[in-house]
Formats: C-alpha cells, sequence, structure tokens
C-alpha cells in the first residue's frame, strides 16, 4: 500500500522549516517511529519519526531544502493493503542527529509509547537496552538519563563543555581550505576540529573565503533582532547590585529534602524580577499596536536567554512569579539542559512576558544593550559578578558586585516607571531576606 507522508504541524504558529538531515533514503527500509528526518524551525530542531513501516519508495525533499507544514515528504509502501498510517508526532532533537536505522522507539505494555527526550533515547540505543524495560522516574514516567544510567550499571560520561569565549578568543579558527580560482567553488573539506568553519571555499578580491549559509534558526533570530530594534526604541539603564549577602546565603543554603538542589544567582534575580514586575506592572505588560492598548498581563512567564550551538534561545519558565527560589532553579536547570542539547520545542520558546539574559556566565562581559523581545517592553541582561572596592559606612571594603543592564521599550515605560522597577530588584537583590517572606 503507498503511504504518503505530509510534513506535520511543528508548533503553534509554525509554518515552515529547513531541512538538516534525511535519516533515510529512496529504497531503504523504515520501521514505525523510527527517526525519518530532522527539521529546523524558529529556535528548535525537532526530529521526526516515521509514521509507518515500510520501504521508502519516493523522497520528496531534499537537506537543506525549505519546507512547510502539509508539504508531502516521503512516499511508503507499507506492503499491507490494512495498514493506515496516523501522523508523526515530532519530537525536540539531539544536538548530534541520530544514526539512520536506529532501532524504533519502545512502547510499553498500555502500547503507549514510553516518553523519553531524544538524546534519552540515544543514549537508550548506544547502551543496547529497551526503552519500555526501564522505569521513568521523570513526570508522567518520563525515562530520564539517570534512569538508563542505573539500568545500564555503567557510568555516564558527560559531553565536553562548550569552549568558553574567553578560550576561543586565545587560539584562533582553524580553516581547512585550498585557495581556488575565482568562480570556481568546491565542497569544503570537512572540519578536523570543532572551530573549523564548514561550507563551500570561494574566494573575494583579496582572498579565499568559505561561505556558509545562514540556518533557520539563525534567520528567525535575525529577523526578530531586526525587528525588535527597528520598532521599539530602547532605552538601556546600567546599575551595580551588592549581591555580598546574598552570595553568603547562597553557598551557605542547604536543603535535606533537596540535596542535590543547586541555588545560583539567576535564580534569586528571576524571583526579584517577579516581585519587581509585581510593583511596577507595565514591565510585564505589551503593545498591541493594531488596537492602540496596553495590554496588562496576569501572569508572569520569564524567558530565560541561553546559547546554544544553534543561536541565542529563550526557553520560557511559565508561572515564575508563583515559584519559590527553590522551585525556580529547578526549572533553570531542566530548561538550560534541554536548550543545550535541543530537547525542546518550539512552544516551550513562547509566551514570554519578559526576558533576562545571563550574559555573564559566557564570560568577563559587565555591560550591554540587550535588545527586547516583541511582544515584551523590558529585558535585562546579567553581567559577570566579580569582588570590587564599595564603600560602606564610609569605609572602602571588598564587595561582590552584580553589573545589571536594562532595556525598556520608551513607548511605555520611561524613567518614572522603570527607576522604582530597577530600584526595587536591586533592593531585593542587597537584601535577600526579602525572598524568605
Amino acid at each position: 500500500m503507498a503511504v504518503e507522508f505530509k510534513l506535520p504541524d511543528l508548533g503553534e504558529g509554525v509554518h515552515e522549516g529547513q531541512v538538516v538531515k534525511l535519516h533515510v533514503r529512496e529504497g531503504e527500509s523504515i520501521r514505525e517511529d523510527a527517526p525519518l528526518m530532522e527539521v529546523e524551525t524558529d529556535k528548535a530542531a525537532v526530529e521526526i519519526p516515521s509514521p509507518v513501516t515500510g520501504t521508502i519508495t519516493r523522497c520528496h525533499v531534499d537537506e537543506q531544502q525549505l519546507v512547510h507544514v502539509g508539504d508531502v515528504m516521503f512516499t511508503f509502501d507499507t506492503g499491507d493493503v490494512a495498514t493506515a498510517s496516523r501522523p508523526a508526532e515530532p519530537v525536540p532533537a539531539a544536538a548530534t542527529p541520530v544514526a539512520a536505522h536506529a532501532p524504533a522507539p519502545q512502547r510499553g505494555h498500555s502500547g503507549r509509547r514510553t516518553p523519553a527526550s531524544p538524546s534519552v533515547r540515544r543514549l537508550v540505543r548506544e547502551r543496547g537496552l529497551e526503552l519500555e524495560s526501564i522505569n521513568g522516574s521523570g513526570p508522567g514516567g518520563r525515562v530520564t538519563r539517570a534512569d538508563v544510567e542505573a539500568a545500564s550499571g555503567g557510568a555516564f560520561t558527560n559531553p565536553p563543555d562548550v569552549m568558553s569565549a574567553e578560550t576561543a578568543t586565545q587560539r584562533p579558527p582553524v580553516i581547512k581550505a585550498t585557495p581556488v580560482a575565482p568562480l570556481a567553488p568546491r565542497a569544503a573539506r570537512a572540519p578536523s576540529s570543532p572551530l573549523a568553519i564548514e561550507g563551500v571555499e570561494d574566494s573575494d578580491d583579496y582572498g579565499a573565503i568559505i561561505r556558509q549559509p545562514l540556518s533557520q534558526a539563525r534567520k528567525t533570530i535575525s529577523n526578530v533582532m531586526s525587528t525588535a530594534w527597528m520598532t521599539i526604541p530602547h532605552v538601556t539603564d546600567c546599575n551595580d547590585a551588592d549581591i555580598t549577602e546574598l552570595e553568603h546565603m547562597r553557598r551557605e543554603f542547604n536543603d535535606p529534602d533537596h540535596p542535590d538542589r543547586r541555588l545560583t544567582v539567576l535564580a534569586f534575580v528571576v524571583r526579584a524580577v517577579c516581585r519587581a514586575v509585581q510593583s511596577v506592572p507595565i514591565l510585564n505588560a505589551s503593545l498591541d499596536e493594531s488596537t492602540g492598548e496596553v495590554i496588562y498581563r496576569r501572569y508572569v512567564n520569564i524567558g530565560i536567554g541561553v546559547e546554544t550551538d544553534r543561536g541565542l534561545v529563550a526557553p520560557v519558565i511559565r508561572d515564575a512569579d508563583r515559584m519559590t527560589v527553590g522551585e525556580i532553579a529547578d526549572a533553570l536547570e531542566i530548561i538550560s539542559s534541554n536548550a543545550r542539547s535541543a530537547s525542546f520545542g518550539v512552544n516551550d520558546t513562547r509566551g514570554g512576558t519578559y526576558t533576562i539574559s545571563n550574559a555573564g556566565a559566557m564570560g568577563p562581559t559587565r555591560y550591554s544593550t540587550p535588545i527586547i523581545q516583541p511582544g515584551q517592553v523590558g529585558c535585562l541582561a546579567l553581567g559577570r559578578a566579580k569582588k570590587m572596592p564599595w564603600v560602606v559606612d564610609d569605609e572602602i571594603v571588598p564587595r561582590l558586585i552584580l553589573p545589571l543592564s536594562h532595556s525598556m521599550d520608551h513607548r511605555l515605560v520611561d524613567g518614572g516607571r522603570e527607576i522604582p522597577f530597577i530600584g526595587h530588584l536591586i533592593e531585593d537583590l542587597q537584601n535577600p531576606m526579602r525572598f524568605m517572606v
């Protein structure tokens, strides 16, 4: 039986994507639920499983092609007239593409697909385990890396950390390219190190170059940033917060009920922002230009800027104002891990009402001009905290100082509203006992 597979809905408001990887080719066989293709949308990559078991009789798309929801991707021969296809459910793609012909994700005894992220499914395959045989300890029975580790009885080695920005600047990029004559480009050699540049060798008037097309994610980031910069009048206010006492309290924190919980300064900042927007609600609002109305939101969803291989993404902590500092810390750990491994969906980056960029975590930066996301009116960037000479009670003493850069939409927010907001936030950070009430 011939079955056409069309690109399914990839998320709310997502109508197109770029084919990053095809896991099968014409004439090859595939099992139901095995990885079929990887498509990159806005700021997420989604791995799409096969809806049926069969043979690929025709592949209608190529890698790097822009495709739209509803376009025909593959035609299958299921070899069974009684087989009916079901819509494939896209799942977030892992940072490293899954190999073709991988065993199909297993289903539990109830027939329901065992929940697990693509990176965990890949680890299960690498360990030679069956996903359905592992008891998931995550929400809804989701299988975690720790569950796979416990089931395999072996130590799991984490992937190497991403090279820091400071280290990267100390070593120039290595380009494996041989100069060629103009107008005769050829495919670049495969990179031999993480810093090698992928692309097509070419030359301009001054020497050798490598051309690299923008990824779908980078195109989206570019468009969003251009729109934000051109349509939102940015004003940035730079301040400092003395977080010496907060840091002392954070380091002394010990919760016997959550021994593995790791509090970060960012968790306190998120909580402080939630308290500040409740005091100055215009910073949690948006402007509806079509009606000329200000939309005051009664919910607080905080987007957190996370640097990934695909660019900066901002997964959202929903209803952050209802969380304790500890709960926020747990949420931060989850979204950061998911963002860096690309184990998140497009909708996980939607619905933010205010954004925080932890720029200081990436290197020794202090002040910047964070760009406001469309639909929001404020964005806070945290610089790298460091000890500085500070005047306390007329004495110069060493204190831990956190740089703060706050951009506001000057159409809705002026100094009379922004200064009380940032003042409230700084007072919270400098008086951490406030978080106990």
